[in-house]
């Protein structure tokens, strides 16, 4: 079967490996339709994190169940489903404390995972991460499930109010997928910043956000101007770049919230905390995914991502798997703001 393999960082490789893979009594079989490139295989990508301590690559994917184990949370053979945390393990200190997000059982969920053309995903009465997709949701889109759980997370930490102002921080999938969710909770003007000239022509050309770029001296004018107050109501730091959180401060309004997302390698070099007392602000971590449940315990991410697909469709580049290099390439330079591989 098909599979694209992180040997080392920088050092990916394209091979057909044995089909060994079966289901068991807690896992199902997935055939692979599509998967997404996300920040954090890049991280494992460019050496940012330790491969050693990964257990599986690719975690953005949709496709179709060919072999349902034991059936678990009403999972059938021939269903189509797209990857998120729908529950965590339940029994473990943060599921029993409201906080699934940080369930360990995360870290087993996949094998080998979602770059490869088959993986097992665990599936038990206490834990999923599949949920069914609806016909009217393609195979493509539906690698946006992942992220659009996380998004919707950093969504839900804004505790966004009718009409709250809001700045993203950093114009990849993340920022981009949240400030769609917030303008669909009732967000006014929400302005996105990005310092890459190949991201901000991106998203001009998407028209899905006004845009501001930070390399210009007078960025905070800018925003101040656009948004008509003296400062935002809610910023998403969503670079990844801790630098950035000193200006998610200067941006924000006395009183303002905000969410950080971003997975942060390095310290901050001459960061100064003395806004947060100023300015009573209020610095909110998101760690996505979370599970985000109806009252019939489907997905509501499911059908959000429905909502939005017009908006979430102008964010992804589609690659055939012969070209998985240029894609990763393309996610690392930025010239695809989400890179599919279709398999």
């Amino acid at each position: 079967m098909r599979s694209i393999r992180l040997l080392a960082p920088g050092k990916l490789e394209m091979r057909d490996i044995p089909d060994r893979i079966s289901a068991t009594e807690t896992t199902v079989q997935v055939d692979v339709s599509a998967c997404g490139i996300c920040g954090s295989d890049l991280a494992l990508y460019n050496g940012r994190r330790d491969l050693s301590r990964e257990h599986y690559f690719g975690h953005e994917f949709s496709g179709i169940i060919t072999d349902a184990g034991k059936g678990a949370n009403g999972l059938r053979s021939g269903m189509r489903v797209a990857s998120e945390l729908v529950k965590g393990c339940g029994r473990c200190w943060f599921c029993r404390n409201g906080l699934q997000n940080y369930c360990k059982s995360l870290n087993d969920a996949l094998f080998p995972g979602g770059f490869t053309e088959k993986t097992l995903v665990t599936n038990t009465e206490a834990y999923g991460f599949l949920s069914p997709i609806p016909s009217v949701l393609d195979d493509i889109t539906a690698t946006l499930m992942e992220p659009a759980n996380c998004a919707f997370h950093v969504a839900k930490r804004a505790e966004i109010k009718p009409g709250d102002s809001v700045l993203i921080f950093g114009l990849g999938a993340i920022g981009l997928i949240a400030s769609q969710i917030l303008k669909s909770l009732g967000a006014g003007k929400i302005v996105g910043a990005d310092r890459s000239e190949l991201r901000l022509a991106q998203v001009r050309k998407s028209g899905l956000l006004d845009v501001v770029n930070t390399n210009d001296a007078d960025w905070l004018e800018q925003i101040k101007e656009m948004t008509a107050r003296e400062g935002v109501d809610v910023v998403v730091e969503a670079t990844g770049a801790p630098a950035v959180l000193q200006d998610a401060m200067s941006a924000a309004r006395t009183g303002g919230r905000i969410v950080v997302p971003s997975v942060y390698f390095n310290s901050i070099d001459g960061f100064k905390p003395l806004p947060i007392m100023r300015k009573e602000l209020t610095i909110i971590g998101s760690k996505g995914p979370a599970p985000l449940l109806k009252s019939d315990g489907t997905s509501a991410v499911v059908d959000k991502v429905i909502e939005l697909k017009s908006a979430l469709e102008k964010m992804i580049t589609v690659y055939e798997y012969k070209d998985a290099l240029q894609a990763f390439e393309d996610a690392r330079n930025g010239s695809a703001i989400k890179a599919v591989i279709k398999f």
